[in-house]
């Protein structure tokens, strides 16, 4: 891997990490009009944003992850009443490669917008989209 690479990794997890919890009444974060983030799933959480027009989901936390509540699963049968495609793409905390942001660019260009991404806080899954974004791996 090359220094700029593994450079900018690390600022993304760093401005990731310092961007605004979710209010309690803020169920997603939008990146950008596109692309939005969630953390701490819940089935009803899901289903109200499933409700708020998303498309396609990208899960970013793995199912066995410390503190999980809902499975990828769970997520399918309540996403599948309203039509939603659901991706299961698990990146484990702290541990983000270039393969998985390679991976998260082909569905992002794929799957129908708009798109939500789940892990535990959204750091994660926001790190993988700027990422991809900064690297040129987006198509708009």
């Amino acid at each position: 891997m090359t220094k700029s690479f593994w450079k900018g990794v690390l600022l993304t997890t760093y401005f990731s990490c310092i961007t605004p919890v979710f209010a309690a009444n803020d169920l997603s974060r939008a990146l950008t009009s596109t692309v939005s983030v969630t953390g701490q799933m819940t089935p009803s959480k899901f289903q109200q944003l499933i409700q708020q027009g998303f498309k396609s989901v990208i899960v970013n936390r793995p199912d066995q992850e410390t503190g999980n509540n809902v499975t990828v699963s769970q997520l399918r049968s309540i996403a599948e009443k309203s039509q939603v495609s659901v991706i299961y793409q698990p990146v484990v905390s702290g541990q983000l490669s270039q393969a998985n942001i390679e991976e998260f660019a082909r569905y992002y260009n794929e799957l129908p917008k708009p798109i939500l991404m789940v892990c535990r806080s959204g750091t994660r899954s926001a790190a993988l989209f700027n990422q991809a974004k900064s690297q040129g791996l987006i198509h708009e």
